[in-house]
């Protein structure tokens, strides 16, 4: 049976279940760059135990199983806190390293590093544990720029392709504005990566049929993590690119969450919707638009199963 790798330990990819494939438990972000100082009214620091807690819980009593937790160190990532998170709610959660993109933050000392020594510090966190604990991530993430790739950004790309490699675990880009994602493809071709074991997330913030195509045709996962967020458009237009999707073929690599980084999005900081919202919202719409059950099924189950297990490394 496939494993996937939590942090509690790794775990048979059916037990997996209902899963949100980019979501944020604990954050604390901090320095240059970043949306968030740290300070304890920063929107973007979900940095108090008790209520990342009790969102876990909210998520887990609306039938939510697994969070794929999608903040690296360089974004505040707290290892003890996820941990308990998980102890204390039911949740699995798998946890990531590496990073978002350049402009959210990366270690001075990157731009000295080579792509060995970025994948070695992935490699360590995968298979010995993250942060001083012996608790491990199960997959890395990288990303880019609006409308750019810096070039410690591909650096990560291509040091997040080898450590994938070497350890089994999937990769999983950021995109800024939902742009460079045909990009971040074309590097990993480049490494001769395996595609299929790679997702590429926030691309639903630019709707354009074209391009998600483009990248669904070299193998990869797309997450649409937008819905319900209507500062940018309505949801009627995410139901209409994934419906051409699904028409295309495309069912069995999209996922859907929300990426709730803000403690405006939690109940459990004074704010909504909450994690529960896609399932108890956003799904029985797309079944009220025509969507048939088992593809709803395969976008919150089968495909995070399929995408998030380990495979054998090489």
């Amino acid at each position: 049976m496939a494993k996937v790798r939590t942090v509690l330990g790794d775990i048979d990819a059916a037990e997996l279940g209902f899963t949100m494939p980019h979501e944020h438990i604990m954050t604390e972000p901090h320095g240059a760059g970043t949306k968030a100082t740290g300070d304890l009214g920063a929107d973007h620091a979900l940095n108090d135990l008790k209520r990342s807690t009790e969102m876990c819980r909210q998520y887990k009593a609306a039938g939510g199983d697994t969070l794929v937790e999608a903040t690296p160190k360089t974004w505040g990532r707290n290892t003890p806190g996820m941990v308990e998170c998980s102890e204390n709610s039911g949740v699995h959660v798998v946890a990531c390293c590496g990073v978002i993109c350049e402009e959210h933050g990366m270690e001075p000392r990157t731009s000295e590093m080579s792509i060995n020594e970025i994948a070695d510090e992935m490699i360590h966190d995968i298979t010995e544990g993250m942060d001083g604990t012996e608790h491990k991530a199960g997959w890395i993430k990288v990303g880019a720029a609006y409308m750019q790739v810096t070039p410690n950004e591909e650096k990560f790309i291509r040091a997040g392709a080898l450590a994938a490699t070497k350890t089994g675990v999937p990769l999983h880009a950021h995109t800024t504005g939902g742009t460079m994602g045909i990009e971040i493809c074309e590097i990993l071709q480049d490494e001769k990566f395996d595609m299929g074991r790679m997702i590429i997330a926030h691309v639903d913030r630019n709707p354009d049929l074209w391009y998600h195509r483009q990248m669904l045709k070299t193998g990869v996962y797309l997450i649409y993590d937008g819905p319900g967020k209507a500062k940018y458009y309505p949801d009627t237009v995410r139901i209409d690119l994934l419906r051409q999707l699904v028409a295309d073929g495309f069912e069995d690599k999209l996922m859907l969450c929300n990426d709730m980084g803000r403690r405006s999005y939690h109940p459990a900081y004074g704010g909504g919707p909450g994690l529960s919202w896609i399932k108890e919202r956003f799904l029985p719409r797309l079944l009220d638009e025509g969507f048939e059950d088992a593809v709803v099924h395969k976008f919150m189950y089968e495909n995070p199963a399929g995408v998030y297990s380990m495979v054998d490394p090489q």
